[in-house]
């Protein structure tokens, strides 16, 4: 059993190193008495039982702390806190601490912490693990950067190699730096731009474009273009847009809508640039735009010759031969002049009189048949015409025309007021030419013959016949439908006896003569 010997007691002891520099050097000592090794016990009989002890106390501690430069906590950078034990055995491993606090507000660079060892003292490893010097026997270990208010430990441990007295001494050098906070920036641009995929020639072309600094500082004098591929323009005849921007903040985006019109179908696409100082640059993604145009035509189709009085049905064929939708699409086709409506397909309807159809919506390559029937009322042609028209379409015409054909028919009428008749006395004929058809008759002709003994006298109504041997022409000229031309002349008998008058009606319309007689018949006085 040992028996250990002797009043334990510590001593600190603490040098400065005076002076300020890049690094300032601090020192720190401490004492510890070495308990020399017990004398051999003597051998005695083991007693009965051994009596229950209580555990040893703690060992005391020896510490210390020093304030760098200044000596004083409220003047100095950094504290140096040294503990270790009060007393420790020979060979018996033990521990001692520095433990180094940043006293600024700031941080402390290129803290080394120097501790010359005892010739006494046996170091067996430090943590952090530092570098030891065995001419100089010092060791010196790094903490590199102590932030404001950290604290840091280094724990050295070894033993006492005999008795006595262990003296350590503590250094630390550190920078105290001085520093400036530059912030680094650094803008971004980003554009995108939207436009519609598909419009019709006669429509705008809504554009967005949107510029966006996707950085972390402001881009300065933006620009902004989009020049446009030949056929778009804006409503003023621009070929591109250009906008300026003195200064886009981080995050921020500007938006610019522009609006287009193209001149002529096609695809469109294009690309709107950005730039910005710093040689930054953006483009956005291609935008496509089909522009489309629907394109009406329009075909009439009459019927053949009527007669007066007969129905008759027109076709018209409407087709989008465009690659645009035909909204709204209208035809319109007026009642022709001598003749009545009758009916329409489709949906037409009879406004005043005209017939109207509305087709709606005639997509590109669409076609749609109408038809309409009237009745005509007199002889001629019958003029059709149509008209189509659409949104952002060209309105379209057609024309075609149908011949009605009226029943020519002439009656004629060759009359004298008394069947009997002196010889030598002048007696009147009535001749009369009547339209019984429908159409009008022209170049009207009755030849009148007078029969041997029977001599022209004269003629009233109409001009002088043309006289050749015994005819009389009359050229009653035109005879409209229902009209009747009458006209007279007189003649006399040379000799008594029955005499026959003839007569012959011819007209342009009527292929056989018509022909009617009188019989007179003359006495001698």
């Amino acid at each position: 059993m040992s028996k250990s010997f002797g009043r334990s007691f510590g001593l600190l002891s603490m040098h400065v190193a005076a002076g300020l520099a890049a690094a300032l050097l601090v020192g720190g000592c401490t004492q510890q008495k070495a308990e020399p090794a017990p004398a051999p016990a003597e051998t005695k009989p083991a007693p009965a039982k051994a009596e229950a002890k209580p555990a040893p106390a703690p060992m005391a501690a020896n510490n210390g702390v020093q304030y760098f430069p200044t000596g004083r906590r409220e003047s100095s950078a950094i504290a140096v806190e040294k503990i270790a034990p009060a007393e420790v055995s020979v060979a018996q491993k033990f521990d001692y601490t520095l433990r180094v606090t940043n006293l600024t507000g700031g941080a402390l660079e290129n803290v080394v912490v120097t501790d010359t060892i005892d010739a006494g003292f046996k170091m067996a490893s430090s943590n952090p693990q530092g570098t030891y010097d065995q001419r100089t026997r010092q060791l010196a270990v790094s903490l590199g950067k102590l932030n404001a208010g950290e604290t840091r430990n280094v724990t050295i441990t070894g033993e006492a190699a005999g008795t006595g007295s262990l003296v350590n001494c503590a250094t630390v050098v550190y920078s105290l730096p001085l520093c400036v906070t530059t912030k680094v920036v650094q803008p971004a641009l980003a554009i995108t731009k939207t436009a519609p995929a598909e419009v019709l020639l006669c429509e705008n072309i809504p554009v967005k474009i949107v510029v966006t600094n996707n950085g972390t500082g402001p881009a300065t004098n933006v620009s902004v273009s989009d020049p446009f591929p030949a056929g778009l323009t804006t409503l003023d005849g621009k070929g591109s847009f250009e906008q300026k921007v003195d200064m886009l903040a981080a995050g921020a985006s500007r938006e610019f809508n522009v609006v287009l019109k193209a001149n002529k179908a096609g695809k469109f696409d294009n690309v709107a640039n950005a730039t910005a100082d710093g040689n930054l640059k953006a483009s956005s993604a291609t935008t496509s735009t089909v522009v489309r145009q629907p394109v009406l035509t329009i075909k009439a189709t009459c019927g053949g010759t009527i007669l007066i009085g007969r129905n008759t049905t027109t076709k018209f064929e409407v087709c989008n031969t465009g690659d645009g939708r035909a909204a709204n699409t209208v035809v319109t086709a007026p009642v022709p002049a001598g003749a009545k409506f009758v009916s329409a397909d489709n949906g037409g309807v009879l406004q005043g009189n005209t017939v109207v159809w509305n087709l709606g919506t005639l997509n590109g390559k669409d076609c749609k048949t109408l038809s309409m029937t009237v009745q005509s009322t007199g002889a001629g042609q019958l003029a059709f015409s149509a008209n189509a028209k659409a949104d952002c379409a060209t309105a379209v015409d057609a024309n075609c025309t149908t011949g009605v054909q009226g029943v020519p028919d002439i009656g004629t009428l060759v009359t004298d007021g008394d069947g009997v008749v002196l010889v030598g006395d002048n007696h009147t004929y009535t001749c009369e030419v009547k339209n019984q058809g429908q159409v009008d008759l022209t170049d009207v002709k009755m030849t009148i013959t007078l029969p041997e003994g029977l001599t022209f006298v004269s003629a009233g109504g109409i001009a002088n016949p043309t006289v050749a041997g015994n005819k009389l022409t009359f050229n009653v000229g035109t005879v409209g439908v229902g009209k009747t031309v009458a006209f007279t002349f007189v003649g006399k008998a040379s000799k008594s006896g029955e005499l026959l008058v003839i007569g012959e009606t011819t007209a342009k319309e009527i292929k056989t003569p018509v022909r009617d007689d009188e019989l007179t018949v003359f006495v001698d006085r």
